[in-house]
């Protein structure tokens, strides 16, 4: 096992492997925090360290950016730049390598916590439409930015995690996440009010120089309770139901030394359609929420990232920008810092002596 490998799983993003943490971005029909993209860059995901106990810091922040409404258009009575949207986020996990193995895997758990401080306002300075709990003159960065939410996001367990060495330096592993709706729930929020179920799979490749991975995830969504995003509280909530979406992180990292860098990349595709709740799409298309309903929500985005080994902890630094999108406020520059430290490892078996 390299270091490398030992202490970025150990990190905080160690916990997004399952997907389905958290986002800066907003789903444009609902306006709810699903998805992390990018979350997992830098993580060798194929793989799992030596056994222990693990965690870390992951933060992001989400620089301001419009965003467009259904099939990219600007939202309706709203500027040509549309609502900006930014968010700053915390990720912390406990992930435990139990050192078991089954089906010829290495087996590990984890649980995650997720906290996001969200911001929303208009081009033009107007109200966004969305519950806050701030006016637009108390909102933190000025009078453009008329709304913003502290959020306690939904824990991520993942109570499954297999990962396979297949040799040569090549590792695979699959795991399985969920999300229950116990985080903040008022009529607004973008904290999800509904299940998240994410399965995922990684292939990793890591030698003395290099670790290249791929990570997807497939997120599998329920109805809403009627709490989330930009419609919460409408007739259309209650029984809303995001698309479910396929969604990977890539990169490719070159290690010197104790530096390490590389680029990074991801992607969100949603496969299925939106379902709204009470009269369904074809009302809501009619109604005044028409820029938030129902569209499809896929982008693409890339960066660079920045790792050094300072020992006993492992730091990394990347920055990513989205350069595709289409009916999301997936928009503009994230910045990322990830710190990863092992809390304890089980003691290495003694001997035995024999006595004369």
């Amino acid at each position: 096992m390299t270091r490398m490998k030992q202490l970025i799983l150990g990190g905080a993003a160690a916990a997004l492997l399952m997907g389905g943490a958290v986002s800066k971005s907003f789903a444009i029909e609902a306006g709810d925090f699903q998805y992390l993209a990018g979350g997992t860059n830098g993580l060798p995901l194929g793989a799992q360290p030596p056994p222990g106990l693990y965690t870390g810091l992951t933060t992001f922040e989400g620089l301001y950016g419009g965003m467009t409404g259904n099939q990219g258009n600007a939202l309706p009575n709203q500027s040509g730049r549309g609502i900006g949207l930014g968010a700053f986020g915390a990720v912390v996990p406990i992930v435990w390598a139990t050192g078991w193995h089954f089906l010829g895997a290495s087996y590990a758990v984890a649980v995650i916590q997720p906290f996001v401080t969200a911001y929303a306002g208009t081009g033009n300075g107007n109200p966004a439409g969305v519950s806050a709990n701030t006016t637009c003159t108390s909102a933190p960065l000025g009078g453009n930015f008329c709304a913003w939410q502290n959020m306690f996001i939904n824990t991520v367990w993942q109570p499954l995690n297999l990962s396979w060495n297949l040799g040569n330096g090549f590792f695979t592993s699959v795991a399985f996440s969920f999300q229950a709706p116990i985080g903040t729930k008022v009529i607004g929020t973008a904290n999800p009010d509904f299940w998240t179920f994410s399965p995922a799979l990684a292939i990793s490749y890591l030698s003395a120089n290099w670790n290249l991975t791929a990570n997807m995830v497939y997120n599998v969504y329920t109805a809403s309770q009627g709490f989330s995003g930009a419609i919460g509280g409408s007739p259309f909530a209650n029984g809303w139901t995001n698309g479910n979406q396929f969604a990977g992180d890539l990169h490719a990292l070159y290690k010197l030394g104790k530096w390490s860098f590389g680029p990074v990349g991801y992607f969100v595709w949603q496969t299925t359609s939106d379902r709204a709740g009470g009269t369904g799409c074809a009302g809501m298309a009619a109604s005044p929420l028409a820029g938030l309903g129902c569209a499809n929500q896929n982008f693409i985005g890339a960066g660079g990232l920045v790792g050094y080994d300072f020992g006993p902890v492992d730091l990394q630094v990347w920055a990513t920008d989205t350069v595709w999108q289409q009916n999301t406020a997936e928009s503009g520059w994230t910045i990322w810092t990830r710190l990863g430290f092992r809390l304890w490892a089980p003691e290495a078996a003694r001997p035995l002596v024999a006595k004369n």
